[in-house]
């Protein structure tokens, strides 16, 4: 995936160049989220990509974006220079050293690239260790039990193509993508110690769907509570 981020780059932030807020329909459900951020929140934004996030966010919270991609970390330096974009793998312990605590992390299409069911724990535990407390984790991934994404389904993982045109002609690369099933991901954020307050599908309009007609599988989390708290 980190391949084809910084090949195909900067055409795929140019083909995602929508913003937030009252003037898109580009992720109507995560902007709901944004609003819900509070004077004076630190914000984390994993897999930032080309820094879209930053259009929805109140002007008054702290923010820092990272991704796997120099390519993408170019674009959105370029488009958004007054923010904070650094390298950053989510797979990397020590990526995640460099980083503090924060009151939100959004982390929006990414742990549907990650492998493995060790890798996908990993990443929510290093979530769940970034949070400070009463703080929030807002992920997405994509719902590929769509009728759409069907053929290209290997068993649990799915292929999902990319195509760029060139004058010469085109190049398709096949992303490496985990379908989740809405069960399965509650079992692994409750596993790396994270409580689900809202999971649920929701449709390019940010309503509520179900797994027909859902793009986005969108969960809500915070830390759990220990005994006696």
């Amino acid at each position: 995936m980190q391949d084809f981020y910084n090949s195909a780059g900067v055409h795929f932030s140019r083909t995602r160049q929508k913003t937030y807020g009252s003037g898109t329909h580009n992720w109507v459900v995560t902007d709901r989220y944004l609003k819900q951020l509070k004077p004076g929140s630190s914000v984390l934004d994993l897999g930032c990509g080309n820094g879209k996030l930053v259009t929805g966010l109140p002007s008054d919270v702290t923010y820092i974006g990272t991704d796997f991609s120099e390519t993408l970390l170019e674009e959105a330096r370029s488009l958004h220079p007054t923010y904070e974009f650094r390298y950053g793998d989510v797979l990397s312990a020590s990526d995640w050293d460099k980083l503090t605590t924060y009151d939100a992390i959004f982390c929006v299409a990414v742990l549907h690239h990650i492998p493995t069911r060790e890798k996908q724990l990993f990443v929510l535990k290093q979530i769940k260790n970034h949070l400070k407390p009463g703080g929030f984790v807002y992920l997405t991934v994509w719902n590929l039990w769509q009728e759409r994404f069907l053929q290209y389904h290997q068993g649990e993982y799915v292929e999902v193509p990319y195509t760029q045109n060139f004058p010469d002609g085109s190049r398709q690369w096949k992303r490496y993508c985990v379908a989740y099933e809405l069960p399965a991901l509650v079992e692994l954020t409750d596993e790396a110690g994270l409580t689900v307050s809202e999971i649920f599908y929701a449709d390019r309009e940010g309503r509520k769907a179900d797994v027909q007609t859902g793009e986005n599988l969108v969960l809500l989390a915070k830390i759990q509570k220990s005994q006696g708290e």
